[in-house]
């Protein structure tokens, strides 16, 4: 009815685009007006639609349909390339060989691109709120204000985080925590007896190297699983040992013994690695050699050494500028005490107090204010 009343197929071909859908238009107006378009959905409304669909070239539907069809390909061909990638990426040879195109391609373009510079630096993208801590960023004035106006570490009990870390620690003053290690399980078991069996006998502790070990007999095992087997034994009457768990595995199980100190605010993170540090007597009657330095800090800001059993005598030892103007500290930890030392400014060092001292150490970090 439509192509009998209207332009044939073969004119419309001739006309523009624009024209035939003005065309289309009208019709449709057309039919509209006088009522014989059926209802939308029905079976009649494709049949009165069907000549005008006819009127589309077979041209057009064979691109259509190969359209369609190159689109499939290609969505098909995209999932192959994507699964293929997938297994060289999880197949050893796939991820060498993919390894080697990638470090050969960035030799060739090292000449156009230094792209050293961004693969040495620490970020990518700089934070104005942030600057290198150290010793370069401390003042002299520093030293003269902490030493004038802080005679003595002080103690606190039941203190406010906030406090802790803006009047004390990012002030460069120490800080005594008398309730600082009351409720951890490492305070009521941590014994001689009990670390000998824990370093024997647990799978974590017995596979894995420690770091930075030291004791006062300079044992070739640097172990201290077989270090504690010899006191244990009571084959040595005086001794100091230190370790490091630097292992994450070790370290975790250490870590099950104690919570994370209530007064440190959730800025500061915590290193996952953690100090054990023991000793009993003194080692010779020299007072000046019997201390025993903490090292191996890593560059963190804080170090805090929790009292477990009997009691340690501790020296913060000014550093750098602040040794010629600043006095150090000696103070005694009593079990459930814990000092916290800012590292910028302080070293630390110690010695038994009592027949038996045990101690658990470990450092930490905050994001520094600019000055």
């Amino acid at each position: 009815m439509v192509v009998r009343r209207g332009r044939s197929c073969s004119g419309l071909r001739s006309l523009p685009f624009s024209r035939k859908l003005s065309h289309f238009d009208g019709e449709f107006e057309r039919l509209f007006r006088r009522r014989l378009l059926p209802a939308a959905g029905s079976d009649g409304c494709c049949r009165v639609m069907e000549p005008l669909l006819r009127c589309g070239s077979p041209a057009t539907r064979t691109w259509a349909a190969a359209g369609r069809r190159g689109t499939r390909a290609a969505c098909a061909a995209a999932g192959l390339l994507l699964l293929l990638g997938c297994l060289l990426l999880c197949s050893r040879p796939g991820s060498r060989m993919l390894s080697y195109c990638g470090r050969a391609l960035l030799i060739q373009l090292l000449p156009y691109w230094d792209w050293t510079l961004y693969s040495n630096s620490d970020c990518l993208i700089r934070n104005p709120y942030y600057f290198e801590s150290g010793l370069e960023s401390l003042q002299l004035a520093d030293c003269i204000s902490v030493c004038q106006r802080y005679p003595k570490v002080e103690s606190l009990h039941r203190v406010d985080p906030k406090d802790v870390l803006q009047n004390y620690l990012r002030q460069n003053l120490p800080l005594i925590i008398t309730d600082g290690a009351e409720e951890w399980v490492a305070q009521r078991e941590f014994t001689v007896p009990f670390l000998t069996r824990l370093y024997s006998d647990h799978p974590a502790l017995q596979n894995t190297k420690v770091c930075s070990y030291w004791d006062s007999h300079h044992s070739l095992e640097n172990s201290p699983g077989a270090f504690l087997e010899e006191v244990h034994r009571q084959r040595l009457i005086q001794w100091a040992i230190q370790w490091k768990n630097c292992n994450k595995a070790a370290a975790k199980v250490i870590r099950a013994f104690y919570q994370r100190p209530y007064f440190l605010p959730p800025v500061v993170e915590l290193a996952e690695s953690n100090w054990l540090l023991m000793a009993s007597g003194a080692e010779d009657g020299a007072m000046e050699n019997t201390f025993v330095k903490v090292r191996d800090h890593d560059g963190d800001l804080l170090m805090w050494i929790a009292q477990l059993q009997g009691v340690f005598e501790i020296q913060l030892l000014p550093k750098g500028m602040c040794a010629s103007r600043c006095t150090h500290y000696t103070l005694h930890l009593s079990p459930g005490e814990t000092v916290a030392v800012p590292l910028q400014m302080w070293e630390v060092q110690y010695r038994p107090f009592s027949s038996i001292a045990i101690g658990l150490a470990a450092t930490g970090n905050w994001l520094q204010d600019p000055r």
